[in-house]
């Protein structure tokens, strides 16, 4: 496992556990922060071991306060968010073969919450908020701007858009753009028991499942049911596996083969 210097990364139970740690900076996003969670994203989906990965942030402050918005001012000039000799984080994040899960303990604001938006499932602290408040700001909210639509109504992922302000956890639940909100200090054994509860199933599966629902979720239902994506789980040892084990009435042992 590489060394980092922005971020922390844990393997515990077949679990990823990524933590942005810049508490000083409210886990901002330096151009060393994308470039090592790039890394540790894409080193974390091809490892075997790990079946589900959580993302969250140092403390109980910030998931992630967005774009370093000084360090961006002492350099000037800005890439755009697709450009560059870099992939896009939050592209790599989509993509990710296995379930992701953002752990969002405090603000998550701008590259913040496009990263949580980026994870299959998000949970929330009772004291987090989350937003796009780019137009405030002069930006773009690339991501954010073609993602937030297909995840919440349109008129209430706009209203988000265009008036950049931040969601409280409770409103952000309301419109389902969070799927459970926990009490601060308890969000992350929360989202560990989750993520448990999610590798303990068979990993062909639930990599099937996200593959087919990502890429058929724009798709017609006819073309989407004959989507030929993911892994061929169908004639795998876990099947088999499975169906033994629930003849002889015992907990599966999967080993994603």
């Amino acid at each position: 496992m590489g060394q980092y210097k922005d971020i922390q990364v844990n393997i515990e139970r077949r679990i990823g556990l990524i933590t942005i740690h810049r508490p000083d900076r409210m886990n901002a996003l330096a151009k060393s922060t994308f470039s090592e969670l790039v890394d540790a994203s894409l080193m974390l989906d091809a490892d075997p071991d790990v079946r589900v990965v959580i993302f969250t942030g140092s403390g109980e402050r910030a998931f992630s306060a967005g774009v370093d918005l000084k360090e961006l001012n002492d350099d000037g000039r800005m890439v755009h968010p697709m450009g560059g000799p870099s992939r896009n984080l939050n592209e790599i994040v989509l993509e990710m073969t296995k379930p992701t899960i953002a752990a969002i303990n405090g603000v998550a604001a701008g590259g913040g919450c496009e990263l949580a938006l980026a994870c299959d499932i998000r949970i929330a602290s009772s004291n987090a908020r989350i937003g796009l408040p780019e137009a405030k700001v002069g930006m773009g909210a690339n991501f954010g701007s073609a993602v937030l639509p297909r995840l919440i109504l349109r008129g209430a992922a706009l209203e988000m858009l265009f008036t950049g302000e931040l969601l409280c956890a409770q409103d952000a639940y309301r419109v389902g753009l969070i799927n459970h909100v926990i009490e601060p200090g308890e969000i992350l054994e929360y989202a560990h028991e989750l993520a448990i509860r999610i590798a303990d199933n068979a990993p062909l599966s639930t990599q099937r499942m996200k593959a087919v629902a990502t890429k058929g979720i724009d798709l017609p239902i006819a073309a989407a049911l004959r989507l030929s994506v993911g892994p061929d789980l169908y004639n795998s040892e876990d099947r088999t596996e499975g169906a033994r084990a629930f003849i002889e009435k015992r907990k599966p042992h999967f080993i994603g083969r």
